[in-house]
């Protein structure tokens, strides 16, 4: 069953990496796949947030960060050691790398994922009306991590499912350390920036 299942996941690779190609996702998903390119729009957004949601953007923003840094700490030292599934561009001959193979060579799953995921699921629950350019990113971002070779579709999957469950697990905990009955009143919004009480 196992290896039914590494052997589907290879295949979907090979597909991915080596045949279902575009050379507009050879620029694009490079670009996609590097976290440094998102972390001036990121401080941007968290900045934008904080001052139209106030309390409530700054309830999000601290719902976030403590998400990301758990859900990519469990990604990290927890599974990622515990399976030691070694990168498809270690493990594989004819890989069409396009980037760097990483300096962590364990793949299961992607942290890459598992972050955006979190990230997509927050976006979702506390502004709903972001939902779709949240999801597409994230979608995006996991896509790019088979595409240049450095991840498994499975090890996708597995990120987004963690993420997933670990922002759900965290948006319980924040409703209740944090209630959102307990915040004043909703400021003036500068323009149509719903944050919700989920």
């Amino acid at each position: 069953m196992l290896d039914a299942l590494l052997g589907w996941d290879e295949h979907i690779f090979r597909l991915l990496n080596g045949n279902w190609l575009n050379p507009i996702l050879d620029h694009l998903l490079p670009f996609a796949t590097d976290a440094g390119n998102f972390i001036l729009p990121f401080v941007v957004a968290a900045i934008v947030i904080v001052l139209v949601g106030r309390v409530r953007g700054l309830r999000f923003l601290v719902l976030a960060v403590v998400s990301v840094v758990v859900a990519d700490a469990i990604g990290t030292h927890i599974f990622k050691y515990k399976f030691g599934r070694a990168r498809p561009c270690i493990a594989l001959a004819d890989v069409r790398l396009l980037v760097g193979c990483t300096n962590l060579p364990r793949s299961f799953p992607s942290n890459h994922a598992v972050n955006a995921s979190v990230l997509a699921t927050l976006t979702t629950l506390y502004m709903p009306r972001l939902w779709l350019p949240a999801t597409t990113l994230a979608i995006l971002v996991g896509y790019s991590r088979v595409y240049v070779g450095v991840h498994y579709p499975l090890d996708v999957l597995a990120g987004s499912a963690l993420g997933i469950v670990v922002a759900l697990a965290f948006s319980r905990v924040m409703n209740f350390l944090w209630p959102p009955s307990s915040e004043p009143a909703k400021p003036r919004r500068f323009f149509p920036l719903k944050m919700g009480d989920s």
